[in-house]
């Protein structure tokens, strides 16, 4: 088995759920991001919950990384989630996130420079 890359960070506040990745993702690592947000989300028992994804300190992944993340928005596609926030500070990342990841195209999805910013853009929505 591979060795996982890159580190993430889970943690709730209400119904925001705040996911922090750091550095550069193989499949193993988001395989394992992946699994413990989609326990996270089953918890909430369909009730409605928002998304905040800080990619401020990621270096990227492997193509297989973006599959995943594409599958998981089809799973998120079929959720209660209101509005999903990015933090996102390279534009080639935001353009890589975007071209591979289309099941994203019919989400509540804004992209900010910091997380003050999402925090207060994911609080307004309903």
């Amino acid at each position: 088995m591979a060795t996982k890359h890159g580190e993430s960070f889970i943690s709730v506040d209400g119904d925001i759920i705040t996911v922090k990745a750091i550095g550069a993702f193989n499949l193993e690592g988001i395989v394992k991001v992946i699994t413990e947000l989609e326990l996270i989300i089953e918890s909430f028992c369909q009730k409605e919950f928002k998304l905040l994804f800080d990619y401020s300190q990621t270096d990227g992944g492997t193509p297989e990384v973006f599959d995943k993340i594409n599958e998981c928005n089809v799973w998120l596609n079929s959720q209660n989630m209101v509005a999903k926030a990015l933090i996102i500070n390279s534009p080639t990342n935001l353009a890589i996130l975007e071209s591979r990841t289309p099941a994203r195209n019919s989400q509540n999805t804004k992209q900010f420079d910091d997380k003050a910013s999402a925090i207060a853009w994911l609080k307004l929505q309903s």
